[in-house]
């Protein structure tokens, strides 16, 4: 008997799709010289100036010590800038990281349009199956 898997497995064909688009989103994403998580966690952080790494974890779906430590890189590039309000962790887009922005949303353009011309209509449907079977998996 032959497994399933390879074509009826959420886990694996998730995963399997991930790598194949982690290739591509790391080759487009170089001109950032980071992998292409910080970018969004940047993107992130743009949209909400000033965010806080509760927010960011919430927002992206990472957990909080990946948040934690991802903005801790980029502060350490002096891409974010931290401060402390209460209990949080407060982070705001430096300068530099404003120019980083620039790059980073170039990429996310070029990006997008690789991607439409590679999965054509799929994109859509996709992207938002995906956006809601993740929100029903997570409760």
């Amino acid at each position: 008997m032959k497994h399933q898997f390879y074509t009826k497995c959420a886990y694996f064909t998730a995963a399997r799709y991930m790598r194949s688009v982690e290739k591509i989103a790391d080759k487009v994403y170089a001109p950032t010289k980071m992998k292409p998580a910080y970018s969004y966690i940047m993107m992130n952080i743009e949209d909400n100036d000033p965010s806080s790494i509760m927010s960011i974890t919430h927002q992206l779906g990472y957990d909080r010590s990946s948040v934690s430590r991802m903005v801790k890189t980029l502060a350490d590039r002096n891409l974010v800038e931290l401060s402390s309000k209460g209990r949080s962790t407060v982070v705001s887009v430096t300068t530099n990281g404003r120019e980083f922005l620039e790059v980073a949303n170039e990429c996310r353009n070029e990006f997008g349009q690789l991607t439409d011309e590679l999965l054509g209509t799929d994109k859509t449907q996709m992207t938002a199956l995906l956006t809601s079977n993740e929100k029903k998996l997570r409760g």
